[in-house]
C-alpha cells in the first residue's frame, strides 16, 4: 500500500470535534525517533509510582528479540529511566525474560493498581471476550483470574485503559476506567463506550459499571446494554484506543485510530472522560512516520503517552507507537494555551 492510499482516510476528512483552544496542537520530533524490538507490536503502557513503565506487546520477541527470536503471543516488558536515557527488558515472555513462567496467549492492555499489575488479555483469534491476569510482584509471576468480560460480544474485549500515573491528586477517585474500541455497534455507529470499576473490585464482573448518561448528566449502570457513547467519529474507529491524564492541563488525552489498515489517527482532549471532546490533532496534522504502513505493510495500531514521562510543564511528552511492528519512541511538544 502506498501513501496515496492514505488520502481517503482521516487525512482529508474533517475532525469529528471542534479544534481545541486549550491544547491547539502537538509536534513530533523525528530526529528523536528510536526503534527497537523488531517484530513486536501493540506496546500498551502503564506507569508505576516510581516512574517505571510497563508495556505489553504482541507477536514478537520483545526487547532484544525478533519476529522469530523469542516470539510469544503476548509479553510484558519493564522500562526504566526517562527518555532519552532508558532501558527495556522482558519480564514475562520474549527473548531472555526475567520470569520463567510460560506466557499466556492473546493480546492485551495493562495497568498498575495498588502496586500490582493487571492485564486484560483478549482471546486470541476471537477477540470478542477477555480474561484478567494479575501479577502481585510487578511482572515476575502471573495469576489467571478468569473471564472478566465473558459475554461482552466484543464490547470491552480489548479495553483502552485510562492511565493516571503516580500522582496522588489524580481524579481517578479509586476507580479504574476503560474505553471500548472493539464494539459490535462500532461498524455502524462508530462510537466508543466507557466502563469504570472500583480498584479493589476489578476481579468481580458484577462490580463493573458502564457510562449510561450524557455530557450534561453523567450516569452509570451495571447493565452493559444501558451504555451510551462517549465519543463518535463518522470517518471510523478502529481498535487501539489509549487515554492518559495530563495533569498540567487537568485534561485527558485520548488517542483514537481511525482506520486499522492505514493507521491514521487523532488526538483529543477533554476535562471529563465522557466529553465534550476537542481535537488536538487529526489526519494531516500528524506526520505519516507516526502511523502509515511500512515494513510488512504494518501501520501503527496504538499511540500512547506514558504519564511518568510527561514533563513538569506539560509540554514535553514521549509517544510510544508500534508502526512497522517495532517499539517506536519519539519526543513530542504539546502546544498549550494558558488560561484556556
Amino acid at each position: 500500500m502506498g501513501f496515496a492510499a492514505l488520502a481517503v482516510g482521516a487525512a482529508q476528512s474533517d475532525p469529528p470535534y471542534p479544534r481545541s483552544e486549550a491544547v491547539p496542537g502537538i509536534e513530533f520530533h523525528q530526529e528523536t525517533l528510536v526503534r527497537q524490538a523488531p517484530g513486536s507490536d501493540i506496546w500498551a503502557c502503564t506507569s508505576d509510582t516510581n516512574g517505571t513503565v510497563y508495556a505489553a506487546w504482541g507477536d514478537g520477541g520483545g526487547f532484544g528479540g525478533k519476529d522469530s527470536q523469542g516470539r510469544v503471543s503476548i509479553g510484558v516488558a519493564r522500562i526504566t529511566g526517562v527518555p532519552p536515557h532508558w532501558k527495556g527488558e522482558n519480564l514475562w515472555g520474549g527473548e531472555a525474560p526475567v520470569s520463567h513462567q510460560p506466557p499466556a496467549v492473546g493480546k492485551g492492555t495493562l495497568i498498575v493498581v495498588s502496586g500490582q499489575l493487571y492485564l486484560y488479555i483478549s482471546e486470541q483469534g476471537a477477540w470478542d471476550r477477555c480474561r484478567l491476569w494479575k501479577s502481585p510482584d510487578k511482572g515476575l509471576t502471573w495469576q489467571d483470574r478468569g473471564w472478566i468480560f465473558p459475554l461482552s460480544h466484543k464490547a470491552f474485549a480489548f479495553p483502552g485503559l485510562v492511565q493516571f500515573g503516580p500522582r496522588p491528586d489524580s481524579p481517578a477517585d479509586g476507580y479504574v476506567y476503560g474505553f471500548s474500541d472493539n464494539d459490535p455497534r462500532r461498524n455502524t455507529d462508530k462510537r466508543l463506550y466507557l466502563f469504570r470499576v472500583r480498584a479493589d473490585r476489578m476481579e468481580n464482573l458484577a462490580a463493573y459499571e458502564f457510562f449510561s448518561g450524557t455530557v450534561q448528566t453523567p450516569q452509570w449502570s451495571h447493565n452493559l446494554a444501558d451504555r451510551t457513547p462517549v465519543f463518535r467519529n463518522p470517518a471510523g474507529i478502529s481498535w487501539g484506543t489509549t487515554c492518559a491524564y495530563h495533569a498540567a492541563t487537568g485534561r485527558y488525552l485520548l488517542s483514537v485510530t481511525t482506520h486499522e489498515d492505514r493507521g491514521d489517527w487523532g488526538l483529543y482532549e477533554s476535562r471529563h472522560l465522557w466529553g465534550p471532546w476537542r481535537t488536538v490533532a487529526y489526519g494531516n496534522d500528524l506526520p505519516q512516520w507516526t502511523y502509515s504502513p511500512v515494513e510488512k505493510n504494518r501501520p501503527a495500531y496504538l499511540h500512547t503517552f506514558p504519564v511518568s514521562w510527561m514533563g513538569a510543564d506539560g509540554k514535553t511528552l514521549w509517544c510510544v507507537f508500534d508502526r512497522g511492528d517495532h517499539f517506536n519512541l519519539a519526543r513530542c511538544t504539546l502546544r498549550i494555551r494558558a488560561g484556556k
